[in-house]
């Protein structure tokens, strides 16, 4: 396939994909010049991307709209023949939906909370398990590399990995997922404090390999793997082990457009996008119409451009169906000074790609 792709203008960004059935509404209001269809991400110094792949399946919608009807229950009037009578209001309940992604849900399956898992992203940790099977995954840079925090609630696989050790980027990434279950591999001294103190505080559970919860990990040095790309471990095994009986599901991060909707008149042809990291990571999200997503292609020191294509485990090409580039400043982690720390609470600009389209947000 060719993909001659547009590159996003500095400074360099982090990303998030989604998968499923619906499009998010980004938030804020749309920029008033989209960037053009052939464009370069290249970073300035001192700022990245934080990459949200979005498991939905619509388009992301980026200026403001009125939330679905279905996001909440609506009042009505009740209709009556013969005499007339103070009508009583009927409420219509809301369809169940899974917060993360927007599709459709079964009530009685929604009630668990979220798994994050840090993922390697290393050029030796390809392929990857169950990285297809995420409702959301953060991309953020790390020392020289760039690292996925995968968000598992709407699908269960029963292998994950490779996993690795957590940043103190992440922290701030959990304030909105209602005391996700965290699933790592271990961190530096400064890092693991923060963890630590994260859970006292109530902002997560951790369940990583260094915690009670290290007997359902394990190593598999299949294919030439060795340590640390090897570490792997279950959802189902984790969640039946240690989810507590107050946990529960996070609220939804995007408000969801309705399937069908039109994209806003800002929404510009996108074949593709190159997010260039700097660190010898470079990211390619090209549109294919058939898989109705973004497919992913990885250049690094292992993967020359023709063996650049990202798949998973079982061969299967990952292709989000709506990408959100957020350009975030990064600094010195004041606990270990070797690894940047991403600047995530705030405001800031973003792409949101979805539909073969760019929207500035």
């Amino acid at each position: 396939m060719s993909h001659a792709v547009p590159t996003l203008p500095s400074p360099r960004p982090p990303v998030v994909r989604q998968r499923g059935a619906r499009r998010p509404i980004a938030p804020g209001a749309s920029r008033a010049t989209p960037p053009p269809a052939r464009t370069r991400a290249r970073a300035a110094a001192g700022a990245a991307a934080l990459l949200a792949l979005v498991a939905v399946g619509c388009a992301a919608k980026a200026d403001t709209v009125a939330a679905p009807a279905t996001d909440a229950p609506t009042t009505i009037a009740a209709t009556t023949t013969g005499a007339p009578t103070t009508a009583a209001p009927t409420t219509v309940p809301a369809i169940p939906m899974w917060p993360l992604t927007g599709q459709t849900a079964d009530a009685a399956a929604l009630n668990i909370p979220v798994m994050a898992v840090k993922v390697d992203n290393s050029p030796w940790a390809r392929p990857h398990a169950g990285i297809n099977q995420a409702d959301q995954v953060y991309e953020l840079q790390v020392e020289g590399i760039t690292r996925f925090m995968e968000l598992f609630h709407s699908q269960q696989p029963d292998r994950i990995g490779p996993v690795r050790s957590a940043r103190s980027s992440d922290l701030d990434l959990f304030a909105n997922l209602h005391r996700p279950l965290l699933v790592w591999s271990g961190g530096n001294p400064g890092v693991s404090q923060e963890v630590a103190d994260a859970q006292t505080n109530g902002l997560l559970q951790d369940i990583g390999h260094v915690s009670p919860a290290e007997g359902d990990y394990y190593r598999d040095n299949a294919n030439g793997r060795q340590a640390p790309h090897n570490l792997y471990t279950s959802v189902p095994k984790l969640r039946a082990d240690f989810t507590q009986p107050d946990a529960g599901p996070p609220a939804p991060m995007f408000t969801f457009a309705p399937v069908g909707e039109a994209l806003p008149a800002t929404a510009v042809d996108a074949p593709g996008m190159t997010i260039d990291f700097g660190l010898g990571v470079r990211i390619e999200y090209v549109w294919d119409d058939e898989r109705k997503g973004w497919d992913r292609f990885q250049v690094d020191e292992q993967h020359s451009r023709a063996k650049s294509s990202f798949k998973d485990e079982e061969g299967v090409q990952v292709a989000p169906e709506n990408v959100v580039i957020l350009y975030l400043h990064y600094e010195p982690d004041p606990v270990d000074g070797r690894s940047p720390k991403a600047i995530s609470v705030g405001d800031g600009p973003g792409i949101v790609l979805t539909q073969g389209k760019a929207i500035n947000v």
